[in-house]
């Protein structure tokens, strides 16, 4: 059996994921595997077509394709996204048409999910049978229990390839059938009579396109100026490395000026405006290197209680993966998400009314400061980030000094009274006796602090 393992970590053979698939090398000695660096060789690969095209060969001879990647922002790594991307340039699919393919990712569990599903349809999108995957912590294979999970599913592999498996289809085709946008010629530009820093971020280039148009639209609309960035127009040296150099003073060890641009221009805005066509379940490649590169900033949701919206061209309500991550990025930043319109309307009216609805809402919200509580997205993602800036404070000083400032450390050892009233009820509840009449009184001892916050507002 020939394993071919994709390693997407910039890091190459110090990568953390790399090692799972180094320790099912060694206890299945009978498999071949054969290790590609892509994250960290990616550059030399989209120079050199030769490099392109030993990677596709090994391909082509294998049982089996091994993609190995950590979980970068909600997704997978740039650089992984830039080789799927060269993959159909290159009209390359056929190496991969038929074979299986499975995924081993780590992280701190933070959306590992999302970048699973990522993967999962990109591989259906190759034609390749997708086998279930191994999302482990960053530690486990530093445990017997981590360890033993990962030779299940290691034996899970190769027993399926062995075999030959039917694999069922987890995801229907997307169908890229979006019409045409014509905004109404009788759309006249708005008088620009507010004055807020709104940045509308995009990549779009031709002004033509459905994207093109939509922006224009929104631009008319919008009471206020409206500064466009295009991110394609950027200079950017490479994707995040994850090398954390950036940890204590938040400062990328790339010189192209991403991280002042970003500080100066993005996140200082009063609203930003997300503005991308959908291409294969993402962006184009540069919104994950736009996206990645963010991490200078750490885990620090600097923008909370700011505004955000996105304008969508290609068919968003048939990619649930992608909506999810684009709700979760405003729940865990605490950002107000003004809306997502894309074109994917019967009528160029209800596209227009829809973004001329995004503008006047987003006059609306830097006028009136709306909160939204977060829900499990939010609240999950947090706490999430919450044990592992506390436990690596040391490293993530910045990190460390934004969560305890913002009040983030709400770990529920600090609850005391709560926790100690819990185990006098405990205690009282043992009884059967008071049980019964612990039912009777329960609804209205609970309701007691409520009516007293709704009777004095």
């Amino acid at each position: 059996m020939k394993i071919v393992v994709i390693n997407a970590s910039p890091k190459g053979k110090y990568s953390i994921t790399l090692q799972s698939a180094r320790y099912i090398q060694k206890h299945y000695p009978r498999v071949e595997f054969e290790v590609f660096h892509v994250g960290q060789r990616i550059k030399a690969i989209e120079r050199d077509g030769e490099l392109c095209n030993a990677i596709i060969e090994a391909v082509e001879t294998s049982d089996c394709v091994l993609w190995c990647y950590p979980v970068y922002t909600f997704l997978v790594p740039y650089q992984l996204v830039k080789f799927i991307s060269l993959i159909f340039e290159r009209k390359k699919e056929a190496a991969f048409k038929g074979k299986y393919a499975s995924q081993i990712l780590t992280s701190k569990h933070f959306f590992d999910h999302t970048a699973y599903n990522y993967m999962h349809n990109i591989c259906k999108d190759l034609g390749m049978k997708h086998l279930h995957g191994h999302c482990a912590d960053m530690d486990d294979l530093t445990t017997e229990q981590g360890r033993q999970r990962l030779l299940s599913f290691a034996e899970e592999l190769t027993r399926s390839i062995d075999d030959s498996v039917v694999v069922s289809r987890k995801y229907a085709p997307v169908k890229r059938d979006t019409q045409r946008y014509t905004p109404s010629h009788s759309l006249q530009e708005t008088e620009k009579s507010k004055d807020y820093d709104i940045v509308l971020v995009t990549d779009c280039s031709d002004r033509d396109s459905n994207l093109g148009r939509m922006i224009e639209t929104f631009r008319k609309a919008l009471p206020n100026d409206l500064k466009i960035v295009n991110i394609g127009d950027f200079d950017f040296q490479g994707g995040c490395l994850g090398c954390f150099q950036c940890a204590f003073e938040g400062k990328c060890v790339y010189q192209d000026g991403f991280d002042d641009f970003h500080r100066d221009v993005i996140a200082k805005a009063d609203c930003v405006i997300m503005a991308a066509s959908i291409d294969r379940h993402w962006f184009n490649p540069v919104w994950k290197c736009y996206d990645d590169r963010q991490f200078y900033n750490g885990h620090r949701t600097s923008s909370m209680g700011k505004a955000i919206g996105y304008i969508i061209s290609g068919p968003l309500r048939q990619e649930a993966n992608l909506r999810q991550v684009l709700e979760a990025r405003s729940q865990v930043g605490q950002l107000y998400l003004l809306g997502i319109v894309t074109d994917e309307y019967d009528s160029d009216q209800e596209i227009t009314s829809l973004l001329i609805n995004l503008a006047e809402k987003t006059i609306w919200a830097l006028e009136n400061k709306p909160q939204r509580p977060v829900n499990f997205l939010g609240v999950g993602g947090l706490k999430v980030f919450r044990d592992l800036i506390y436990i690596m404070r040391g490293l993530m000083q910045q990190d460390h000094k934004f969560y305890r400032e913002h009040g983030f450390y709400d770990f529920p050892q600090k609850q005391v009274k709560r926790i100690l009233l819990m185990q006098v009820v405990g205690l009282l509840m043992k009884s059967k006796k008071s049980r019964k009449k612990a039912g009777y009184y329960m609804k209205k001892v609970m309701l007691r602090q409520y009516d007293r916050i709704i009777d004095r507002y």
